[in-house]
């Protein structure tokens, strides 16, 4: 199953709709990319418009700042001529839908004080090189064949795997995905009787988890 997929041509995200025969309520999946075309940003926002709730990610906490370096240096880099997820929706447009299901910033504050000093370290050294390397060297190319996505590991993440970064993973994706399905399973439970649509809008990477469950 394809989330995020590159072409010839341009850079595709899928949006999947779920719905049991059984029942009326109906989730809508947005597998995010955090930087893209002003465009692909107006066609989620036109989707949002249709959900009656969104779940949507966002972590409160000084300490993740580090992590969203790269794609929101990326807009500054004029040849790209993208934005960030942020500036692209603006989800105060949907104030009374919102619902940020993510973890609290005080719970991931203290998970990433407890990762290992040297791993934190190489965070501070590896980010910012990245963001060197994009300043001169990165185009909208390059950026595309980094951020096609399905739905299992693809060979090359295998090959890459690094056991130092096992917990960083832990934190980043496996904790915040329990938080979501949670929300998902308490939203399905209280609404399971009602036509309404439920987006669910977070990373693409999120999306290996939430489509099984749903599923």
């Amino acid at each position: 199953m394809q989330f995020i997929e590159k072409n010839s041509f341009n850079l595709r995200a899928a949006v999947y709709s779920l719905k049991k025969d059984s029942t009326a309520l109906e989730f809508v999946i947005f597998p995010m990319i955090h930087v893209g075309s002003r465009e692909y940003y107006q066609e989620i926002t036109r989707r949002l418009s249709t959900c009656d709730l969104i779940l949507v990610e966002g972590l409160k906490s000084r300490r993740a700042t580090i992590l969203t370096l790269s794609y929101r240096f990326i807009k500054k880099i004029r040849r790209m001529d993208l934005i960030t997820q942020y500036e692209g929706i603006r989800l105060d447009e949907f104030r009374n839908e919102i619902k940020n299901t993510d973890m609290e910033g005080g719970a991931f504050d203290e998970r990433w004080s407890s990762l290992p000093m040297m791993l934190r370290l190489q965070l501070f050294v590896i980010v910012p090189f990245c963001v060197v390397y994009l300043f001169f060297f990165g185009t909208r190319e390059t950026l595309a064949e980094n951020l096609v996505l399905e739905d299992l590991p693809s060979s090359d993440e295998v090959l890459l795997e690094d056991e130092s970064f096992s917990r960083l993973d832990s934190l980043l994706v496996d904790e915040r995905d329990r938080k979501l399905l949670e929300h998902i399973a308490n939203v399905n439970n209280e609404r399971a009787q009602t036509s309404q649509r439920i987006g669910v809008l977070y990373g693409a990477f999120h999306m290996r988890c939430v489509m099984p469950f749903l599923m």
